[in-house]
């Protein structure tokens, strides 16, 4: 039977952000950890991005993967910020990377405009990080109902290169359903603090909601992109499986039900054609820009890093404060969850990992399966040197094989991209081209968001952010 657009696809996929995930290791030690990060190799062709969290929000957006981790105590914004530039300087003095240039900072969230003034503390923390150059893209967050004009200068002041805020949709009573203020009142005030001092404004979009149409979503693209001074936007599809709250919520008929999948398809397909006919260039898993708004030399210094993880087994991605992940060729390192817990762990100088989660595995595959969430395309020398390396098995070709017949994959001389088809069944070919092992935590992930989500809906788990929580939820959840 023919899927959605003509693939073999019945549905999107229900995960998009957790690809980077292994099973769960009860066995993991500090020790190991250690030893994983220490003896990363630094390989040619490696990169490094930096990650910093910021657990912080006024609002509790039911779509958000993060609210679990989020703290309303921003009036601790200094502590954290001290302790999350501490973490900082450490594991990168841990790594071999020494003065090894860094492509790119992201500082997100959360909302990290909440943390106010400390926001200099934690960017003079990454500027005075050896590597750190005037090629170093740094982006941060925000959020517009919190943000002020004194962030925004202190951004400016430090040399930011870009800002991105959720919007996520513009119908009022979508925003209204996911606990959002009912309009984006204050883009218009946050632009004019913004205009001409920061090159890159990046505007967050969501397809997928509740309530939401395929009209909808076309109309908010049109309406952001008809802004001159956003040159960015990201239209990412909802995650559903990391957002149980949501799941309650529609569960219980506390929000509209989400759209239907082929209406869901459709508004991928249309967010990406929108694109394309306005000449927006793809720089990022779902981001697109307009180059002619933006000058080629800040264009060239886009890394495209906003799924947080690199993109190939010799990246390095050092992820420091509460939930952040570390992926180092040879371990993934996952902070809690919970602030306070990671904040206690750092003034204690006690390891702030949630070990289960930690891997000291190699997942010298990994350009294969990330290679649909990167812009850059998969080049045929990095295919062939993974095949000669032994890091595939038959059935990651063969999967990509596949992709190349149903036209999800296009095949040129030098390199593998995606066509507009494969953007919208992303998900899908991501999962798909993972090891039976990494692909079945994924599957558990979803499997488990799904459980919380029925399990709070029928009230066997109390209300509250604990629910987006995957570290701290799993005993309310055996318990009920």
């Amino acid at each position: 039977m023919q899927g959605l657009l003509g693939s073999n696809y019945v549905s999107l996929a229900s995960n998009t952000i957790d690809y980077w995930m292994l099973p769960d290791d009860p066995s993991m030690t500090e020790a190991r950890v250690h030893q994983a990060i220490e003896r990363a190799p630094v390989l040619d062709d490696a990169s490094l991005s930096i990650y910093v969290h910021v657990p912080f929000c006024a609002q509790h957006c039911r779509f958000c993967a993060f609210s679990g981790g989020n703290s309303l105590r921003w009036a601790e914004a200094e502590r954290y910020a001290r302790l999350v530039v501490r973490q900082l300087q450490r594991l990168h003095a841990r790594t071999g990377l020494g003065r090894f240039p860094i492509r790119a900072v992201n500082i997100g969230g959360g909302s990290p405009d909440l943390l106010r003034a400390s926001i200099g503390h934690v960017l003079d923390g990454v500027r005075g990080l050896p590597g750190f150059g005037a090629e170093t893209e740094v982006a941060v967050e925000m959020t517009l109902s919190t943000t002020t004009e004194g962030f925004v200068d202190a951004l400016a002041a430090a040399g930011v290169t870009k800002v991105s805020f959720g919007i996520q949709s513009l119908d009022p009573d979508v925003r209204t359903s996911m606990r959002q203020p009912a309009e984006a009142s204050a883009l218009p005030r946050a632009l004019d603090w913004i205009d001409g001092r920061i090159p890159v404004v990046n505007a967050d979009l969501i397809t997928g909601l509740p309530g939401q149409s395929v009209a909808g979503v076309v109309g908010d693209l049109e309406a952001l992109m008809g802004e001159p001074r956003i040159t960015g936007i990201s239209s990412y599809l909802l995650t559903a499986g990391a957002a149980p709250a949501l799941v309650a919520a529609v569960e219980a008929g506390a929000c509209p039900p989400l759209p239907g999948p082929m209406d869901q398809a459709l508004m991928r397909l249309h967010a990406y054609t929108t694109f394309l006919r306005a000449g927006w260039q793809r720089r990022g898993t779902n981001t697109y820009v307009d180059p002619s708004r933006i000058a080629p030399e800040v264009l060239a210094r886009l890394a495209g890093d906003e799924c947080i993880a690199g993109g190939r087994y010799e990246s390095f991605v050092l992820g420091v404060g509460a939930q952040a992940v570390s992926m180092l060729p040879g371990a993934r390192v996952e902070n809690y969850v919970d602030v306070e817990q990671w904040c206690a762990a750092m003034e204690a100088d006690a390891p702030t990992w949630h070990l289960p989660a930690c891997s000291d595995a190699h997942q010298r595959d990994l350009a294969l399966w990330c290679f649909p969430l990167r812009w850059e395309h998969l080049t045929r020398a990095r295919l062939d040197r993974m095949r000669q390396r032994g890091d595939l098995v038959p059935s990651q070709l063969e999967a990509l094989a596949a992709f190349v017949r149903e036209g999800l994959v296009i095949e040129h001389p030098d390199r593998l991209e995606l066509s507009i088809l494969g953007e919208v069944f992303m998900g899908h070919l991501v999962r798909e081209l993972k090891q039976a092992g990494a692909r079945g935590a994924i599957d558990a992930y979803v499997r488990d968001g799904e459980a919380r989500g029925r399990a709070l809906s029928q009230g066997f788990v109390p209300a509250g952010r604990l629910v987006n929580d995957r570290q701290r939820a799993l005993d309310s959840l055996t318990r009920g």
